[in-house]
C-alpha cells in the first residue's frame, strides 16, 4: 500500500487541529483529466519542476500549502490540485509565479507536452469550515464526499453536522477508524455547495468508519437521521490517492 505523509495535507487543509477555521482559510481544487498513459509523465514533471517551486511559493508566504491526489475512484477526472491560502489577492500571484517559474526550470517543448496533456479541467473554491486532522501520522486515501442542500436549511444543515454528525466522527476518529475531517464550505464553482474531505490510513476502515457514524445516528438520533436524508438534494463521492513517483 502507498502511503503519504498526512504533514502534506495538514499544509493545505488546517493551522492546527479540532479546530474552526479563525481566518477563513480558502482552499482551491483544480481537477484534470489526463489520459492514463500520460500520468507517469505528468508526475515526472511535478516532482521534479513543480514541487519545487510550491516548496518556495510557500516558504515566501504566497501560499500557505498545497497537495496532489490521484483518482482512485469515482468521478471523471484524475488529478486533483489543491493549493490554501488566507489572503486571495495572493491567488493571482500564485498562478502567475508559479507558471512562470515551472516554465523557466523545464524545456519549453516539456511545458508545451504537458499543457497539451489536458483533456479536460474545472475549479473549485471552498472556505474551511472545520478541521479536525491529526499532527502527525499517514495517510493513504483521501476520501471526498460532496452535497448539495438547500440554502434555505442551512442552518439546519449545519445543526445536524456540528451537533450530532461531528461527535460521532470524532468519536470514530478516537477509535483509530479515520486519521481526520475537514469540512469545506462553498465558495465559487462547481454544483454542490458542502464537502467533507476524510483522510484514511487503511482501506478497510473506509466501510468500517461509514456503518459505525452512520449506524449510531440512525439508533441515536433517528429523526435527525431522517432529516439529514431529507436535506440532500445531490451527493457523490471520489476516493483519492497520493500522487505515486513512479508514476502509475
Amino acid at each position: 500500500m502507498r502511503r503519504a505523509s498526512l504533514i502534506l495535507t495538514l499544509l493545505l487543509l488546517s493551522p492546527a487541529p479540532d479546530c474552526v477555521a479563525q481566518e477563513a482559510a480558502h482552499v482551491y481544487e483544480a481537477y484534470y483529466k489526463v489520459k492514463t498513459g500520460d500520468l507517469p509523465e505528468w508526475n515526472s514533471y511535478y516532482f521534479q519542476y513543480a514541487i519545487p517551486v510550491l516548496e518556495a511559493l510557500r516558504s515566501e508566504g504566497v501560499i500557505e500549502g498545497w497537495t496532489q491526489w490521484q483518482h482512485m475512484t469515482g468521478g471523471e477526472y484524475n488529478i486533483r490540485f489543491a493549493i490554501r491560502a488566507f489572503d486571495w489577492a495572493a491567488y493571482d500571484t500564485f498562478w502567475a509565479e508559479y507558471l512562470a517559474r515551472t516554465a523557466a526550470a523545464s524545456s519549453e517543448a516539456e511545458t508545451e507536452r504537458i499543457m497539451r496533456m489536458i483533456q479536460g479541467h474545472y475549479d473549485e473554491v471552498w472556505d474551511i469550515g472545520h478541521a479536525d486532522v491529526a499532527e502527525t501520522g499517514e495517510s493513504a486515501y483521501l476520501y471526498a464526499s460532496t452535497y448539495q442542500y438547500n440554502f434555505a436549511d442551512m442552518q439546519e444543515w449545519n445543526r445536524i453536522w456540528m451537533d450530532v454528525v461531528g461527535p460521532l466522527i470524532t468519536e470514530a476518529k478516537a477509535e483509530g477508524l479515520v486519521d481526520g475531517w475537514v469540512i469545506l464550505n462553498h465558495n465559487t464553482g462547481g454544483t454542490h455547495n458542502f464537502k467533507v474531505l476524510y483522510m484514511f490510513d487503511e482501506w478497510d476502515h473506509i466501510d468500517d468508519f461509514f456503518e459505525r457514524v452512520q449506524g449510531s445516528m440512525a439508533e441515536a438520533n433517528p429523526e435527525d437521521a431522517q432529516k439529514f436524508g431529507q436535506l440532500v438534494v445531490s451527493h457523490d463521492d471520489i476516493i483519492w490517492v497520493p500522487t505515486p513517483r513512479g508514476g502509475m
